[in-house]
Formats: C-alpha cells, sequence, structure tokens
C-alpha cells in the first residue's frame, strides 16, 4: 500500500492567503515554505499530517486528512481520502477505510483512484465480495499507474485463479510479467509457470521458473526452485 505523496510541487500565490496560518505552523517545525494557493496549501496540510502521525498525534492527523478529503480541492481530496483510507485500515478500522478507499477511487486524482482501488479490491475480496473486487482489481490493472497496475494485475490473477477462470487468470498475470515490475513480475511469473504446468505445458513452466530463479527475488526465486525441482521429479 503506498502512504503518503512521494512529492508535491508549490507554486507562489498572492499574499494574504488563507494558507498563512498553515506556513506559520510548517515553519515552525523546519519545513521550508514559500506562499502557496489553496490547493496546495492543502498538499502541504497532506504533509503536516504525515508529521502528525508519525508523531504519534493520530487524532489530528485523522481530522486534518478527513477534513480535506470531504471539503477540499478535488486531487488534494483524493490523496487525503486514500491517505486516510491507509491509516484506518492499519489501525483496523476496516469500514472506516472502506469508506476512505471509495471516496478516493471516485476522485479525479488518477494517481489515489488507481491506489485506493487496489486497497479496497483486496479488502472486498477478503471481505468475500468477490465480484467488486474484481471490477476494483481490474481498475486499478487498467489504469496505467506504476505500482496499482502491475499489483492489480497480480491480484486479478490469483483471484481469478481461485474462481476457477484459467484463461483469464493467465493473462492477468501475463501483465503482470510484462511491467517489469520488480516483485509482482517474478510472482507472476511463478504462478504462470504453475499454471502452465497444470495445462502441460511443461517446456513453458520450467523456462518460467528458470526465468524466476535468475532474478534471485528472494520471496519467489526460492519459490521457483522448489516447483522447477518438483517438475523435473514428476517427469522423471
Amino acid at each position: 500500500m503506498r502512504w503518503w505523496p512521494e512529492r508535491w510541487r508549490r507554486r507562489p500565490a498572492e499574499s494574504g492567503s488563507s494558507a498563512d496560518p498553515l506556513l506559520a505552523a510548517a515553519r515552525e517545525r523546519g519545513i521550508p515554505t514559500v506562499r502557496v494557493s489553496a490547493s496546495q496549501a492543502e498538499d502541504l496540510a497532506i504533509a503536516m499530517a504525515k508529521i502528525n502521525y508519525e508523531k504519534g498525534d493520530v487524532a489530528a492527523a485523522e481530522e486534518t486528512l478527513r477534513r480535506i478529503a470531504t471539503t477540499g480541492s478535488p486531487s488534494p481530496a483524493g490523496t487525503a481520502a486514500f491517505n486516510l483510507g491507509v491509516m484506518l485500515e492499519l489501525r483496523g478500522d476496516v469500514r472506516g477505510a472502506r469508506n476512505a478507499y471509495r471516496m478516493a477511487v471516485d476522485s479525479p486524482n488518477p494517481d489515489a483512484a488507481a491506489m485506493a482501488a487496489l486497497n479496497l479490491g483486496l479488502i472486498l475480496f477478503y471481505a468475500g465480495d468477490i465480484e467488486q473486487a474484481r471490477n476494483l482489481m481490474t481498475l486499478a490493472m487498467e489504469s496505467g499507474h506504476e505500482q496499482a497496475a502491475p499489483k492489480g494485475a497480480f491480484n486479478l490473477g490469483g483471484l481469478l485463479v481461485s474462481q476457477g477462470r484459467t484463461e483469464e487468470a493467465m493473462v492477468a498475470l501475463q501483465r503482470a510479467v510484462d511491467s517489469g515490475h520488480p516483485d509482482e513480475s517474478p510472482g507472476a511469473l511463478t504462478q504462470l509457470g504453475a499454471l502452465w504446468f497444470s495445462a502441460g505445458r511443461v517446456a513453458d513452466a520450467e523456462a518460467a521458473f528458470e526465468r524466476v530463479i535468475a532474478t534471485r527475488h528472494p520471496e519467489f526465486a526460492p519459490t521457483a526452485q522448489a516447483c522447477l525441482i518438483d517438475l523435473r521429479r514428476r517427469r522423471g
């Protein structure tokens, strides 16, 4: 799950901006500042909420994120809703997290919407709402987001396998493989290898496992190695 925004831009605003109280508070904490527009002030407030959260003032962080998520400008509101969802999920408030993620999914912020779709899809999958989970994972996969798209494809593949929809699962997993993501690609290729072996495509499965082993991925390379040993044992 992606946490706080990794970067945010600041632009000059006119004197007397409503951001002044936020800027003063930021300066007290040693954060470099320039005058900002109302929208950029909300981005700054989200960054300050992160500071409050890391200092243990969870209530203050939640209040800030909730306020921006419900009344802020469209793009910061999406970011705040996603981050609020992560915070609530981490503390076990699944219902609150679902509501926050849904706000982010419905926002015009493409990054927040993509990552929220992934997280909400996983929550709904474990809650047994498979159809909605599949729709959300598909949305994440199709988003083009550098993290949400390959993660969505990997998880969608697993969901489809659990439903016995093997051909569709292979297509989704291949999307994750083709993404080149350092984790999702070898993970998806390991799953593809297992599916190919079950379908009688032994040569394809063997090649897949060998490719994963070559990545030296700490989780999936050992799994692929075990699968390859089993494949060769069964083949005799």
